[in-house]
């Protein structure tokens, strides 16, 4: 198990192993030291098998074979026959079972590091009788009869001043059995033991009521004295088989009696009985390549909880800000105040101590165990993103925080983020942007869908028009053709007949011309779907797959090949049998042909007629003109009903796409509305958190102006407008009917009619008409579809409850109250990383401890990363690392450094603790005051 970072990090551990040596071992027993070293590196591989981490060897009275163990442990070798780094290596704790005069049995467990030379030197200690470390078996067991109680056992070791802090006991504290410690009148000996944790045979499912309760710290007849406990394998046989079954996970950075005790202290963040719940998205390193006040830092963050501390003014601070600003996290503004703008202080600190040095920050960081690297340039504001193995490649901000978004709050901010609407609503919809982003995708796609088909039913209107007026034009030139016909006089019967004609023929030559066109375009159209299928055909589902599809895709993409060679086969044949048709000696040219003919035999003929009429020169001239313009004006009305054609019904496609936005926004409200309910239940009654739908109404009422301006109508009538939309019951379905009597409103003719009856909605949200005919000139469809593509928002409104069903609106609420409510519901959210700069200063001292037992359960769900005065935060809220910044020069305030990183359980960082946060030793003692003060 690798860990970069110096924090605590879980272990799987079992901590009651059997050697060969043991009197009930079960297998083949080591006869030489050769063969004790086979069976060691047997069982370090077993161990790296099984994925135990840690283990205790734990002979009765015994501590032979821990050495033998441990060195093989150390000289274990990957792969490539290379020795394992440490960090990797199997951690041998060695440990004895200790049989007691308490009566009860206790497991003594060691410092992993504790020499070689000081084992036999533990036993003497307690006054056990060494056996012979040559046997293969050690004989039955002896009580210790003088060590009556665990006190005793204690005050023995302690007297060693090189044992002392470096040993931990277990006592057993299995249900049942004579050598537990959980016996009727053993009340006494629970109460009085220093010990803070116990082990079972076994797992905690099987811990009865009465034990659990005692345990728990909650019977008070036992001390009210809470342990953590440790699950053990009490493993002893050749075929491992019960190995790490079941196992503990314990939290430590150090492998170390004291890390043991730590984590007893701690249990709820540092022992799980079972494989514990880590953060998927997290912050895994931090480095500056030079910066003018810290220099070049390079920090491995935890998974879960680190806590940054130090004196005032020496880089707390700036480390958190360094790396929200290579996240491109754009900082949550409380006021308007310059100094106050966290942005304008943070550009200011990247402007003075990193530029000078032209400092890069690259911030690591992996999301779902894919690693990802952001590396951004204080000079050039060059930003580059690496994914997994993938190279460097030039990003925008926008891009690094949808990836990577963080919650991130600079010092005494969260108290005032009820300021700002913007603020209160990334509360509600950071869980879930994810979910919003999806939504946003889709409804961006839509709009531009939109914007696409708008133009075709501005195409469509048009043509519309123009299809009637043409229409109208059309059929009054052939009123006037068929008036000059009737008036010519003087005609034979027979050429009367052929003028009357004329317009039947005519009719007959714009249906044949127009059936070509249309053969025409089926024949391209049938080019082009050709061409699609073969697009399709390129496009193979083959690829890897799981073995049980394998048939069923291979006959999926054999059969869908048919079907496509079909389709080409039949298409291809219907476009030969167009190119046929038009061959001169096909049956339906023959037809065209023939019908064709008739038309120009027609026309002689016609022509004959009118030269023969001299008489009626002026009224021929004039008809001939007239039907001239006839058959340009029907041939373009042929024109544009083809291309009216072409559109299909893209009105029809307008009203589907803005229903379907509609509705995404209505998903969109939907997910906000199950979020703020959750979120009102995350701060334990302290929020009440609901949503206003379509409330946010600032964009499209800035767009509205802007879409008016120069008409003369009054602001205040707009924002009353605007106001009295923001009352309506669904002010999203109320603006979709103010959107289509706008519209309508630039649909109508210059000389129509405007009235109060077109506009029933804005005049029912008191726009008056004189206002509403003064926009008839602004409106324009580009304005009009951008005014329709702008979102109304939601808007998020808390507040905060002072007793039981009494509530107040939020920003009425104290700086500390809204701090404990927002930092309440943050650490009950999953996700992203946390990023808080001194919490303590937003937050009322007296609820403090609470956030602590909040922390334990947030970072399970949620990395945390902290800058803190409050000893209380780091030592009890159990920071898995710590990272303590200094001085570079002690007074001298102009350079600070990272001194060192590490966690409680070390102790040069408690040391640290102690001396530099305020209230760091009392902090301590609240822990059971296990640190020798």
């Amino acid at each position: 198990m690798t860990d970069r970072d110096h924090g605590a990090h879980f272990h799987r551990t079992d901590f009651q192993v059997h050697t060969p040596r043991d009197a009930r071992w079960k297998g083949q027993r080591p006869k030489n030291e050769a063969e004790r070293q086979a069976y060691a590196e047997r069982f370090v591989r077993q161990c790296r098998v099984l994925g135990l981490h840690a283990v205790a060897i734990t002979d009765h009275h015994d501590l032979v074979m821990a050495p033998v163990i441990r060195a093989a442990a150390r000289a274990e070798t990957d792969a490539d026959g290379n020795v394992l780094p440490a960090d990797q290596q199997l951690v041998v704790f060695p440990g004895v079972e200790l049989t007691l005069g308490v009566p009860c049995q206790a497991l003594l467990i060691l410092d992993a590091d504790l020499p070689d030379d000081r084992l036999p030197q533990v036993l003497e200690a307690l006054d056990c009788e060494a056996h012979d470390p040559a046997a293969d078996k050690l004989p039955d067991v002896k009580v210790l009869e003088h060590i009556t109680s665990l006190r005793d056992l204690y005050d023995i070791l302690n007297r060693r001043d090189w044992l002392r802090d470096h040993f931990i006991v277990l006592p057993n504290v299995t249900d049942k059995g004579h050598q537990t410690l959980m016996r009727s009148g053993m009340a006494t000996k629970y109460k009085e033991m220093p010990c803070v944790g116990g082990y079972l045979d076994g797992t905690v499912d099987k811990i009865g009521t009465g034990n659990a309760t005692k345990f728990a710290g909650k019977d008070a007849s036992w001390g009210n004295k809470s342990i953590a406990i440790f699950q053990t394998s009490d493993a002893r046989s050749d075929d491992f088989t019960t190995l790490g079954t079941p196992s503990t996970w314990v939290k430590w950075a150090e492998p170390t009696a004291e890390a043991v005790r730590q984590a007893c202290l701690g249990p709820e963040s540092r022992i799980a009985h079972a494989e514990p719940e880590l953060p998927s998205v997290l912050i895994s390193r931090l480095t500056v390549s030079n910066s003018k006040f810290l220099g070049p830092i390079d920090v491995a963050f935890n998974a879960q909880y680190n806590a940054v501390i130090g004196g005032r003014g020496t880089g707390k601070s700036t480390i958190l800000d360094y790396l929200r600003w290579g996240l491109c996290d754009q900082a949550a503004q409380a006021g308007d105040e310059e100094l106050a703008n966290p942005t304008v202080r943070r550009e200011r600190l990247i402007e003075n101590t990193l530029k000078p040095m032209a400092g890069q920050v690259e911030v690591h960081f992996s999301i779902n165990e894919i690693p990802h690297v952001v590396r951004r340039d204080s000079a050039s504001g060059e930003i580059l993103l690496k994914v997994g193995p993938e190279e460097f490649t030039k990003v925008r901000e926008d891009h690094v925080r949808s990836l990577l978004p963080i919650h991130a709050y600079s010092q005494k901010q969260l108290s005032s983020v009820a300021l700002k609407v913007d603020e209160l609503t990334r509360f509600v919809t950071a869980p879930i942007q994810r979910s919003l982003d999806g939504l946003e995708q889709k409804i961006t796609e839509l709009a531009g869908r939109l914007r696409e088909n708008y133009a075709k039913v501005q195409r469509a209107r048009d043509l519309d028009l123009a299809v009637e007026r043409q229409r109208l034009a059309e059929r009054s030139l052939a009123e006037q053709a068929a008036n000059l016909r009737s008036s010519l006089a003087d005609l034979s019967e027979d050429d009367r007949k052929i003028l009357d004609l004329k317009p039947m023929y005519d009719s007959v030559r714009q249906r044949l011309d127009a059936q070509q066109r249309d053969l025409d375009a089926l024949e391209e159209l049938g080019q082009r779907f050709l061409g699609q299928i073969e697009s399709t055909k390129e496009q193979s589902i083959a690829g890897e797959s799981p073995d049980d599809l394998t048939d069923v895709l291979m006959a999926l993409a054999s059969g869908r090949q048919r079907l496509l060679d079909d389709l080409t086969r039949t298409v291809a044949d219907a476009l030969k049998a167009i190119e046929g048709a038009r061959e001169p000696e096909s049956e339906l040219a023959g037809l065209e042909q023939a019908a064709r003919t008739s038309l120009a035999e027609f026309n002689v003929l016609y022509a004959e007629v009118t030269g023969r009429s001299t008489a009626h020169q002026a009224k021929l001239d004039e008809l001939a003109g007239v039907e001239r313009r006839r058959e340009d004006s029907a041939q373009l009305l042929a024109r544009h009903r083809e291309d009216r054609k072409g559109l299909g019904d893209p009105i029809a496609t307008h009203a589907k796409l803005r229903a379907d936005l509609v509705d995404l926004y209505r998903q969109r409200t939907q997910l906000l509305v199950e979020e703020s309910e959750r979120l009102s239940n995350l701060s334990d009654g302290l929020l009440r958190s609901s949503i206003n739908r379509g409330r946010g109404l600032a964009a499209v009422e800035q767009k509205f102006k802007g879409f008016i301006q120069g008409s003369g109508v009054r602001s205040g009538k707009v924002e009353q407008l605007f106001m009295m939309l923001a009352k309506e019951s669904d002010p999203l379905g109320t603006w979709e009917a103010v959107l289509g009597e706008l519209e309508a409103i630039m649909l109508l003719e210059e000389d129509a009619e405007h009235t109060t009856e077109a506009t029933p909605v804005l005049s029912r949200l008191e726009f008056p008409l004189a206002d509403q005919q003064r926009i008839r000139s602004r409106i324009t469809a580009d304005g009009w579809l951008d005014l329709a593509l702008t979102p109304i928002k939601d808007e998020p409104e808390f507040e905060y409850q002072t007793k039981e069903q009494e509530y107040i609106a939020f920003s009425a609420a104290s700086a500390g109250q809204q701090a404990t409510a927002l930092l309440r519901v943050l650490l009950s959210q999953a996700g992203m990383p946390l990023i808080i700069d001194q919490p303590e200063e937003d937050l009322d001292s007296q609820v403090v401890q609470d956030v602590v037992a909040r922390i334990w359960e947030a970072k399970k769900k949620r990395q945390i990363i902290f800058a803190s005065h409050n000893a209380n935060l780091v030592v009890n809220g159990d920071a898995e690392l710590v990272i303590a910044c200094d001085y570079r020069k002690q007074g001298d305030q102009s350079g600070g450094r990272i001194k060192l990183e590490g966690a409680i359980d070390v102790p040069a960082v408690r040391d640290e603790i102690t001396r530099v946060m305020e209230g760091g030793e009392k902090a301590f003692r609240l822990r059971k005051e296990k640190y020798g003060f």
